[in-house]
């Protein structure tokens, strides 16, 4: 090692190198998420609850019973921009809902009749929870998968019947976003 060398590494302090790495490391990893997935889940378990808010796509399909014979495409477009407004969506999910609309929309093009959902689509049940049931399920018996940018969150409900649902997320900018539901009874 050369004496100027030498001299240059006497004169760095060590607790500034280990200032120095650590800074590196903050700088190295990504920022972290401002809300945990179950914070997340609250806020949707919450928006869910207000049926007022919650927009209804059954009000662009036209039919009878669970048959669809009519699309209402405008109103479509403002279901899925009111859904994407909310934040609470992945860029997935968003594009899976895209796909299943345009492939209602493709059937009923052809004369044919698509089908609507007779379930809640955010919950999974024909009969769903309330939200407090949710928010002291996600409490008391939930569990969380985090793996970098994916997680995954299992609510285990218990009233008003024995229900799993499990909702999984992406980390999109910043901010888990859910990218698909599931249910196991």
């Amino acid at each position: 090692m050369s004496i100027k060398a030498y001299q240059l590494k006497s004169l760095i302090n060590p607790s500034l190198k280990i200032c120095g790495i650590y800074c590196f490391l903050i700088l190295a990893i990504p920022s972290f998420a401002q809300e945990t997935p179950q914070q997340r889940l609250t806020r949707f378990f919450t928006w869910v609850g207000k049926s007022e808010q919650l927009p209804d796509e059954n009000e662009c399909f036209d039919g009878e019973g669970l048959e669809i014979t009519k699309i209402n495409s405008k109103c479509l477009q403002n279901y899925l921009a009111a859904i994407q407004n909310t934040g609470l969506f992945s860029s997935i999910y968003m594009k899976n809902l895209k796909s299943e609309f345009a492939e209602k929309q493709a059937i009923v093009a052809k004369k044919d009749t698509a089908e609507r959902m007779d379930y809640d689509r955010y919950l999974l049940s024909q009969d769903p929870p309330t939200t407090a049931q949710l928010l002291y399920a996600l409490k008391k018996n939930s569990s969380t998968k985090i793996d970098r940018t994916k997680a995954k969150v299992t609510v285990s409900l218990k009233k008003p019947y024995v229900q799993t649902l499990i909702y999984n997320f992406d980390l999109e900018e910043n901010i888990w976003k859910i990218s698909s539901i599931e249910s196991k009874d």
